[in-house]
């Protein structure tokens, strides 16, 4: 008997095309389109759930995805900007799934760190208490690894975390550096780690001299070690913690750093440490680490010249991140509803609509569970 239903006439056809094709057409959407679609039958939910889908999605789509960790009106979501090659601006907004939290709950949001496989860790403040979840913001799934009280003993304490993936262990990490102070004194500076789906509760890191003085946001997982730049504008030093051997380390700067820098980012590219910087003038400059903990290998890889008007220096942008496409994505310091990407071979700035984008986290989206995720580590 002919099915009368149109609509299970038209999935009929297009399970019918080749799967190259089809995921051509797949690998073109944005992610609330893929998210829409797994609802659509069981066929396409176990496609687009595939850890291969995935990867090949991260490297297909035309889409630059960035993670932005906090939002100044709502600090109970969390969003990804997808960043076209035309420079359109998607931006998906998500509310992690935690357990007993209400809409009500006035409570503070704070991203730990992001790893390359779509895996994104949070800490929630609740009543004292900091409670460090592993969340997969397209899924919204989360699973809470730790906690930590904010107070101990009297003195107050304050707190970074780091979060990432080591793939020779094949396991999630999560690194708590505590500083402690007494009357405004600094007193100590202590540093745990906790295995994902291994420790019950954290461990004490010895014999090793742990960094606090470090930008937290916008860290690097890289060859089995996190990576941070140095609070302290003279240092000369990439702060490191190798997750597989659980100790601290530094990598130098690439050399002749110009003392008029007053932007700087670092990034993974090709599975390389890359260097990306700005000086008082017109030049944003990129070096790649091309033998990882060589200083000897940092290769100075792009030189730009941006043309800026009278009204806009260079030392009005912050440096973002460099697309998929190969634009460098830049943000204003006083214009915060706009985002500007400039395109290196055009020499040319588009203004993209995505406000108040500082802190934008470079993010590889995942349709895989939580739970496959974490099993399954990085692929």
């Amino acid at each position: 008997m002919e099915d009368k239903n149109p609509a299970s006439n038209e999935f009929c056809l297009l399970e019918r095309l080749p799967e190259a094709v089809l995921l051509k057409i797949l690998f073109r959407l944005p992610i609330n389109s893929i998210i829409k679609l797994k609802l659509v039958c069981r066929w396409l939910h176990m496609i687009l759930c595939r850890l291969d889908f995935t990867l090949n999605y991260s490297k297909n789509s035309p889409f630059s995805t960035l993670f932005l960790p906090d939002d100044y009106e709502d600090v109970s979501y969390l969003y990804l900007l997808e960043i076209s090659d035309g420079s359109r601006c998607f931006r998906t907004m998500f509310r992690p799934k935690i357990p007993d939290w209400s809409e009500s709950d006035d409570l503070g949001l704070s991203v730990v760190g992001t790893c390359g496989n779509g895996l994104v860790g949070i800490a929630l403040y609740k009543c004292l208490t900091e409670i460090v979840y592993i969340c997969n913001p397209i899924t919204g799934e989360c699973d809470q690894v730790a906690e930590h009280k904010v107070k101990e003993g009297g003195e107050r304490c304050t707190v970074k975390y780091g979060f990432g993936f080591c793939r020779s262990t094949n396991n999630y990490k999560v690194l708590k550096i505590v500083s402690t102070s007494s009357g405004g004194t600094p007193k100590s500076i202590k540093g745990e780690i906790l295995t994902v789906g291994v420790d019950e509760t954290w461990r004490v890191l010895a014999n090793t001299t742990i960094p606090f003085s470090f930008v937290p946001l916008g860290s690097v997982n890289l060859n089995d070690a996190l990576h941070w730049l140095p609070c302290d504008s003279h240092s000369t030093w990439i702060l490191t913690f190798d997750l597989g051997e659980e100790k601290a380390g530094r990598i130098s700067y690439p050399p002749g750093l110009e003392k008029t820098t007053i932007d700087m980012k670092l990034l993974s590219r090709n599975n390389q440490l890359c260097f990306i910087y700005h000086s008082v003038g017109t030049s944003i400059v990129m070096w790649r680490m091309k033998a990882y903990g060589v200083a000897e290998s940092w290769t100075k890889d792009m030189v730009l010249d941006i043309p800026v008007s009278s009204q806009w220096g260079l030392a009005e942008y912050s440096i973002v991140t460099i697309l998929g496409n190969g634009d460098i994505l830049l943000s204003h310091t006083w214009e915060e509803k706009y985002t500007y990407s400039y395109n290196p071979t055009r020499r040319k700035f588009t203004r993209i609509e995505a406000r108040e984008c500082y802190g934008l986290i470079d993010y590889s989206p995942s349709f895989s569970s939580l739970e496959e995720l974490i099993k399954g580590g990085h692929w």
